[in-house]
């Protein structure tokens, strides 16, 4: 319990004490990616909402994006990284080496010496999973006091503007968000979590090449399956039949587990989706369309990272009043959806 009488699910009450982020300096405009795909700008700028991603150069990496976001957290919070228990390293999967553990090479390059460090896939989801995965270790293990989270990834990697199929992930960047989650600490407190995935569209997003189904051998010789294409009909069949709809169902779920009500919410941060969609979501659970934080138009959408660091973002500019009540909502590959009520 804290000061307003919150009820949290489970035991512990932790809270996020330090935030870091980092982007790549190169950007790439829409007007160049419009080009490049050989399509009117203003589907990109318009359509979608962005004039600019990231773009990761050849010596930045998921894992180097990670730690630079890792040092920031932990700087901010006032750690070391012999203070920290737990490491989540969380991307979409497309790690640096294949067949490989990044959150240990952070135990490595951070000193973390005491910590149990493992990876979390859920797509742009992944992020608010491994907050309140964090919340369920500590209420089992009473040694974990302080958690690192790290969301990073190289998006812009799987995509190519000169492939057709690619077009609607035009807005995929490259960037990395972590928080440091502490016990019994008083901000940003996680009080409820809720989640949902529909196996239905598990396929909807994939790259083909490079698994166990197509290895990419001494006889491989297409390229294009070496990137996320996705059938442009079912991506906004997804968007406007589906996608809305489990957005707010555990955004509604995830409020009644807190036992607080959508009135008192005061922000929302979330994953970055095109401007018309985030205008509905607003709408959808009645809160003024001002009352989150957008960082498409400059950054895109950078994958599990997304709505931590537009948390990060909010609470640098002072937006996120203490004691406040906020909602930290996701989605991501799969597909899935998820939502937690913080006590900021």
């Amino acid at each position: 319990m804290n000061q307003y009488g919150d009820h949290h699910r489970g035991h512990v009450v932790a809270g996020i004490a330090g935030f870091g982020t980092f982007t790549p300096s190169a950007r790439v405009s829409a007007e160049e990616l419009a080009k490049q795909a050989n399509i009117p700008v203003e589907r990109l700028t318009q359509g979608i909402g962005f004039t600019h991603i990231h773009k990761a150069g050849k010596d930045e990496h998921p894992l180097t994006m990670g730690l630079a976001a890792a040092k920031d957290a932990l700087l901010d919070a006032g750690v070391a990284g012999d203070d920290v228990d737990l490491v989540i390293f969380v991307s979409a999967g497309d790690y640096d080496y294949r067949f490989w553990c990044p959150s240990s090479a952070v135990v490595r390059e951070l000193g973390c010496r005491h910590a149990y460090a493992f990876e979390v896939r859920n797509g742009c989801a992944g992020g608010n999973l491994a907050c309140n995965v964090a919340m369920g270790l500590m209420d089992r293990d009473s040694s974990i006091k302080t958690a690192l989270i790290i969301c990073a990834d190289t998006l812009s990697r799987v995509i190519s503007p000169e492939i057709p199929e690619c077009h609607p992930l035009l807005y995929f960047g490259d960037g990395a968000a972590a928080v440091v989650l502490k016990r019994n600490h008083p901000r940003y407190q996680l009080l409820s979590f809720a989640e949902h995935t529909d196996g239905d569209l598990g396929d909807l997003l994939r790259v083909e090449a490079g698994g166990t189904r197509m290895p990419i051998d001494r006889g491989f010789n297409d390229w294009t399956k070496t990137y996320s294409k996705v059938d442009a009909t079912q991506f906004a069949n997804l968007i406007d039949k589906v996608y809305l709809k489990e957005y707010l169902a555990v955004i509604k779920k995830a409020l009644e587990r807190s036992g607080h009500s959508v009135s008192e919410m005061e922000f929302i941060l979330m994953n970055q989706v095109k401007d018309s969609l985030r205008a509905h979501i607003m709408e959808g659970i009645g809160m003024p369309q001002d009352h989150t934080y957008i960082t498409m138009g400059e950054f895109g959408h950078i994958g599990p990272a997304d709505c931590l660091f537009t948390m990060a973002k909010a609470h640098r500019e002072g937006l996120l009043a203490e004691g406040k009540l906020a909602i930290l909502a996701s989605s991501g590959l799969g597909f899935s959806w998820a939502a937690s009520i913080i006590r900021c």
